[in-house]
């Protein structure tokens, strides 16, 4: 994936501006930064959401606007922070929808997409779960739900808007350990995430946007030791002396 000069926003106004970057196989890329910033609004236009103002989107060298819907499916699926309803579905009806894209023309899945849709089941671990109405979940089990859908389209790219939302520490933890399975397995993910220690820890590499929307890409080492993260999100010297010390204990397991 490559992003050339890509500048995105609402209503004419620019939101983040002049981002280029790729993404190789199996690279997992997270974006951090304040509030407002523009994350959410970038990865809209990676996934095609949003058209950019200006620049573009390329996945395997075609641009974005020119792969057709059913197309991009196959190649790339979506984790963001929009609650879906779906009525009288149980979990697993909610995950084999990730099948959708590979179906016949009758919506019929076969043995090969039941298969993919237990196997993200069984990644999730969502399984005392699976049968039940998708509405009577709690948010926690519905968003693993729906993680678990993204991962049964056994996309290319995977996009995830917060996907630690309305997870506990645990199933946060278990997700870090998906991610990086399926990075190992050539996905290449691209998350925004608030927890800076999540963050630095999973990532190959960090996009920081600023709140003026201009992004900068460095190594979750470098983004450490150089100091940009006080700058990143104005916090006095004490906040980031105290940030610091336990993002370094996070990074080195003590």
């Amino acid at each position: 994936m490559r992003i050339e000069k890509l500048s995105a926003g609402y209503h004419k106004k620019i939101i983040v501006s002049g981002v280029s970057f790729e993404a190789g196989s199996g690279e997992i890329l997270s974006l951090i930064g304040p509030n407002g910033g523009g994350k959410s609004t970038l990865l809209k236009s990676i996934y095609g959401e949003l058209t950019p103002m200006e620049g573009a989107v390329y996945i395997e060298d075609r641009d974005l606007r020119n792969i057709s819907l059913k197309e991009l499916s196959k190649m790339l699926s979506i984790v963001n922070t929009d609650r879906v309803k779906p009525e009288h579905m149980s979990a697993f009806d909610v995950v084999m929808s990730g099948r959708l894209p590979y179906s016949d023309g009758f919506g019929l899945f076969s043995d090969s997409d039941r298969e993919a849709a237990e196997r993200a089941v069984g990644l999730m671990k969502i399984e005392a779960f699976a049968e039940k109405p998708f509405m009577d979940l709690s948010d926690g089990q519905k968003q693993r739900t729906l993680i678990a859908r993204a991962i049964a389209q056994e996309p290319k790219y995977l996009i995830m808007d917060e996907p630690t939302s309305y997870l506990d520490i645990r199933y946060r933890m278990e997700l870090m350990d998906v991610i990086r399975k399926l990075a190992d397995q050539g996905v290449t993910v691209i998350a925004s995430l608030h927890e800076l220690e999540l963050a630095l820890m999973i990532s190959d590499r960090v996009l920081m946007i600023n709140s003026e929307g201009a992004v900068s890409c460095r190594e979750p080492r470098e983004v450490l030791e150089s100091g940009v993260l006080q700058g990143l999100y104005g916090m006095t010297d004490e906040m980031y002396r105290r940030v610091k010390r336990q993002l370094e204990a996070g990074m080195t397991g003590e």
